[in-house]
């Protein structure tokens, strides 16, 4: 059987591949590794508090005396999944301002790359924590505001791209023969623009997921109390760290920073198969 071109282009690259395992064994011990350990290990057990890892709590437990595990693969849920939809609120927001932008041209182009300007000079993660400080704290409203805060750059970039190519001859002849504003999107724009939304959707879901924990970690995130999130287990675990419970917020950060790293390297995968001419350029 015949393997695609895309698959084929992927697969020889080596970082991607290494970046897309990683991101997939993480996913499945995020999933479906809280199914095959018991249920009594989320528990509060008082006797075990701060134990260090062993075989019968391999990771450690918590100052509650969990089982460090279980919370790690539950908050990992937690976290891609606040990465991914947060990610995919901004890119909606951000394609469709950047697009009507750049469609609708003159003045109102102007007015609205004047309004973008202004919200990238404002510091993103001040007006995060600002909101998130306003209120009670949840994961919807985690999600709402970082999705929220996040479209500005995908703006910009999707605004950019969409003008140099409503200059290009196919386009210019598809509006020439009648082609409605829709039409031009979904056919030639919105293809067009897939190469560098990759990247920034894959970049986005790492940030998100780094803002989710920074935010979380200040105890302005999603509440422990509710749901574990990588960013809240290692914010309960700064004051066992002092007394050299370091496990608590070591093994978090380590799948927090695997996981970053693994999204970057599947999205430079990504840009090689949608940018033919990038990938000649490297090789």
């Amino acid at each position: 059987m015949l393997v695609p071109e895309w698959l084929h282009t992927f697969g020889k690259h080596r970082l991607a591949c290494i970046g897309l395992f990683g991101l997939v064994v993480i996913s499945f011990f995020s999933i479906a590794g809280p199914f095959f350990l018991d249920g009594n290990t989320q528990q509060f057990n008082l006797e075990n508090m701060l134990a260090a890892p062993s075989n019968e709590y391999l990771l450690g437990t918590d100052r509650l005396g969990r089982d460090l595990l279980w919370q790690i693969m539950s908050g990992g849920r937690i976290s891609l999944w606040v990465g991914l939809i947060a990610t995919l609120l901004a890119t909606v927001i951000g394609c469709s301002y950047g697009i009507i932008s750049a469609l609708m041209g003159n003045w109102v182009d102007r007015i609205l790359l004047y309004i973008l300007d202004i919200i990238l000079a404002i510091p993103m993660l001040l007006i995060v924590i600002v909101v998130q400080a306003l209120g009670e704290s949840s994961m919807i409203k985690v999600i709402l505001v970082i999705g929220l805060t996040s479209w500005a750059n995908i703006a910009r970039l999707v605004r950019t791209e969409s003008c140099r190519l409503l200059q290009t001859t196919f386009i210019q002849a598809a509006i020439t023969i009648g082609c409605t504003p829709f039409q031009i999107i979904i056919r030639h724009l919105l293809p067009n623009l897939l190469s560098p939304l990759i990247v920034v959707v894959t970049v986005g879901v790492g940030n998100a997921i780094l803002l989710e924990t920074t935010l979380s970690f200040l105890n302005l995130g999603i509440p422990s109390t509710s749901y574990p999130s990588w960013g809240n287990i290692m914010s309960n675990g700064m004051s066992a760290l002092l007394s050299g419970s370091w496990w608590i917020v070591v093994f978090p950060g380590l799948m927090i920073v695997i996981t970053v790293l693994s999204i970057n390297l599947i999205g430079d995968g990504l840009r090689d198969i949608v940018n033919p001419v990038q990938r000649e350029s490297r090789t």
